[in-house]
């Protein structure tokens, strides 16, 4: 059993023996390998070396070179350094003068943008209004095309705004329709189509016919200022719309009524009734009168179709009576026929006197409307007072405008009535005479 051990042993020792006579050949094989590769390498550098040398000389020339050029460079750069600082300085003083120009070309394009959305000319060429929007915002100087487009804007409003044209654009009517019409400008002074006269409106960015137009004769001079190929007669706002816009702030009379409110409505129904009331009372007693004096020139034929015809009647039946009974049966007629003359001039007499009554209830109805909107807004706003302001001076003067026709009515009424009685009874005395002769 040893023997086939140690047989074992020295047959593995032989083995590793002859791994480590391989493993010592191949490295002294690689360093065999290695060893030519360096002298390879050696040689090629020692055969390069001169022209590393001239590769040397040359890289030092090229480097002395670009050395002279960047001293040159610098030199350059600091006399440009300098000629930038001139620059600089002259760009500085100039810049404030343009400067100075940019702000006065801002403040006339905000200016002129005021006058362009408020003119008749906006509704011709509205572009415009984007060239001056333009410069009024402009953040950064304006090159010379701009300014030159700037000032031909300007002289093109210049020179329309002492033109008359003619020119087809949208046009607002009071319906609210929005119509293309024909339309004939006054310079910025007039605007009229189809002998209507129109405004601008900014907001709506077109023109609108005016809600109030002035009178007939202005509108027919209009029209036929439009259809005309010669100088006629047309009225113009020297103000540029303000004078217009008065007449649409003008209220109408019904407007007037309107502010008067319940007081005001009932100031002039009364009023009116009052009038209707007393129109029939002149009639029917200037009837009565001319049938009264007609009666007189025939006071022995009476009529039963007047006062002093009845009066007379009842005499002429009764004349064979006592004195006493014919007086009282006469008097009875006249005091009847009083009554009937006299009918109505009451009512009349009441209207005068209550419906100044009734102004005076608006009047302070609409102070008291004043006060509250005081109370509560304070004075700061005078459109809160104007309505109960309005009110309290409208129904004033309805009571008023209504009071004095019915006063004059009421006196004329009262006068004639008297004088038809006066006439009864002084042609009752007459008849009464006649019995006592």
């Amino acid at each position: 059993m040893i023997k086939y051990i140690l047989t074992l042993c020295l047959a593995s020792t032989l083995a590793f023996s002859l791994n480590l006579e391989g493993l010592l050949q191949s490295v002294k094989n690689d360093a065999n390998k290695e060893l030519q590769v360096e002298k390879q390498r050696l040689q090629e550098f020692i055969d390069n070396k001169n022209e590393q040398a001239t590769l040397l000389s040359k890289s030092k020339k090229i480097l002395s070179q670009e050395e002279a050029e960047s001293e040159k460079l610098k030199k350059i750069i600091d006399a440009n350094e300098l000629l930038l600082e001139e620059k600089e300085t002259e760009l500085s003083t100039k810049a404030a003068s343009l400067g100075q120009m940019f702000g006065s070309v801002r403040q006339s394009s905000s200016d002129f943008l005021t006058n362009f959305q408020n003119s008749l000319t906006a509704s011709q060429d509205p572009l415009k209004e984007e060239i001056f929007t333009k410069f009024a915002n402009s953040k950064k100087l304006p090159n010379l095309e701009e300014l030159t487009l700037f000032w031909h804007s300007m002289l093109d409003e210049i020179i329309k705004s002492g033109n008359i044209s003619q020119y087809e654009t949208n046009v607002i009517l009071n319906t609210g329709v929005k119509v293309n019409e024909e339309v004939t400008r006054v310079g910025l002074f007039a605007a009229v189509s189809n002998g209507k006269y129109l405004t601008y409106s900014n907001d709506m960015k077109s023109l609108v016919e005016l809600a109030v137009q002035p009178s007939s004769n202005v509108l027919e001079d209009a029209r036929v200022f439009e259809k005309s190929n010669t100088i006629e007669n047309i009225t113009v706002d020297p103000t540029r719309g303000t004078l217009f816009e008065m007449i649409e702030n003008n209220p109408t009379i019904l407007d007037r009524v309107n502010q008067g409110g319940i007081v005001g409505y009932v100031i002039l129904a009364l009023g009116g009734l009052g009038l209707l009331v007393a129109l029939y009372k002149m009639i029917v007693l200037n009837i009565s009168s001319i049938k009264i004096k007609s009666q007189i020139k025939n006071i022995d034929k009476p009529k039963t179709n007047n006062s002093l015809g009845k009066i007379a009647d009842i005499f002429y039946k009764n004349v064979n009576d006592s004195i006493n009974d014919l007086e009282i049966k006469i008097g009875e007629a006249i005091l009847r026929e009083t009554n009937n003359i006299k009918k109505g001039q009451s009512f009349v007499k009441l209207l005068a006197a209550v419906t100044p009554l009734l102004g005076l209830l608006g009047t302070v109805t609409g102070m008291i409307a004043t006060f509250q909107a005081i109370t509560l807004f304070g004075t700061g706003d005078p459109k809160l007072m104007a309505g109960g302001i309005s009110t309290a001076l409208i129904t004033t003067v309805l009571g008023l405008i209504t009071a004095i026709p019915l006063l004059f009515a009421y006196t004329y009424i009262s006068s004639k009535s008297e004088e038809l009685i006066s006439i009864l009874e002084e042609q009752s005395i007459g008849l009464l005479a006649k019995t006592l002769k």
